[in-house]
């Protein structure tokens, strides 16, 4: 069984936490972990250490020769009762921990509303500012575009 620790350094270089604001309204809440192809074993160590989440292939990259395997965490109660409790008593140290500092406050503001049109307009400005500042620091592996994600209001 993998070290909670392992689990935040090997987040800190290969991980993100992404929210995504979808043109259908709706707020989603990600976490996940990228490999390559062989590490795909790992990532089913990280899925059996959480209990939750799935391990699946994604497609290889523009400019990239080799697919990769992804360990994703998005149902709500999972991000809410398992992975920001984990990251609370765990902490991160590097840039990723600004990333999940938001992603959690992002995270109490939309809890049970995961409509755009439940939060109010200066709600909603609040987590699109906030989330602008996400992932900035690396090169976070999915962050761009993800569901036609809308930038600004």
């Amino acid at each position: 069984m993998l070290k909670p620790e392992y689990i935040v350094g090997f987040t800190e270089g290969e991980g993100c936490f992404l929210v995504c604001i979808r043109k259908d309204f709706r707020i989603e809440l990600r976490f996940f972990i990228s490999q390559a192809i062989g590490n795909k074993p790992l990532l089913e160590e990280i899925q059996k250490y959480f209990g939750v989440g799935s391990v699946y292939q994604k497609k290889a990259a523009k400019g990239h020769r080799l697919p990769a395997y992804v360990f994703e965490v998005a149902k709500r109660d999972d991000i809410y009762n398992i992975v920001i409790p984990f990251f609370e008593k765990y902490k991160l140290k590097g840039y990723k921990a600004k990333s999940f500092t938001t992603f959690r406050e992002i995270s109490k503001i939309v809890k049970g509303r995961q409509d755009t049109r439940k939060l109010t307009p200066e709600e909603l400005d609040y987590v699109i500012n906030l989330r602008k500042g996400m992932n900035k620091h690396y090169g976070s592996p999915g962050a761009g575009k993800p569901l036609a994600v809308v930038g600004t209001r």
